[in-house]
């Protein structure tokens, strides 16, 4: 039984959102039915039995439905089997003729007269590593760019509303020491990291270096 990499991110994609549940199966089956050059022979007789009878499908609205937005299916033969070029970049990244687990599926599109066509297809699919793959990307960069270090200022004011006991100075110059790190990781939220000493009643190990700190009420009077 041959095994396969899985996207276990898959159903959170755009893609895969947008289609209809019966479409989300059959894409799905595609990947599992499919040789391992990614090219399917068309049988939706087959697949339906396998999808079930409440899932209907049809070939029509799966070639709209998988192509809306960007190329996903090449049919050749007549439209009697399908390529998923897809498939290739998710299973084995950027096919290399020298790299002996890719030679199989490489002489299988050769033989197809499908080997060019990747190539053409394979600059763009790498460069953008798919549309759904780049906007997940801009996501996961936009929460990354939008932590701003918090000002002393803004410190005070958010214990002084907790109304919890934490020094503002000593919060603030520990996370300016440590660069702004919360154990191994960057930090994304500087005000669960207060809410994280609050609870912890937390006292860096630094703290002897730091000598006497005002109360957050006696700094915030200072700071008036």
């Amino acid at each position: 039984m041959a095994k396969r990499f899985t996207d276990t991110d898959k159903y959170k994609k755009p893609f895969i959102r947008s289609l209809q549940g019966p479409y989300k199966l059959l894409w799905d089956y595609l990947y599992h039915d499919c040789n391992h050059a990614g090219i399917w022979i068309v049988n939706f007789e087959i697949a339906q039995i396998y999808l079930g009878k409440d899932m209907q499908v049809n070939k029509e609205d799966a070639l709209k439905y998988f192509n809306s937005g960007m190329k996903r299916i090449i049919e050749f033969n007549g439209g009697d089997s399908w390529f998923i070029p897809c498939f290739i970049e998710f299973q084995y990244g950027e096919l290399n003729e020298s790299n002996r687990a890719h030679k199989s599926a490489i002489q299988i599109l050769k033989s197809s007269n499908l080997w060019d066509i990747f190539k053409g297809l394979s600059s763009p699919l790498q460069g953008t590593k798919y549309k759904d793959k780049d906007k997940d990307m801009d996501k996961v960069k936009d929460k990354v760019s939008k932590f701003k270090k918090p000002t002393l200022e803004e410190i005070t004011q958010y214990c002084k509303e907790r109304k919890n006991n934490v020094n503002p100075q000593k919060w603030l110059d520990h996370y300016t020491s440590n660069g702004w790190k919360v154990g191994q990781n960057s930090m994304k939220d500087w005000k669960s990291a207060v809410r994280t000493w609050e609870n912890s009643n937390y006292q860096p190990k630094q703290e002897a270096r730091y000598g006497n700190f005002m109360t957050t009420e006696e700094l915030e009077k200072a700071l008036q």
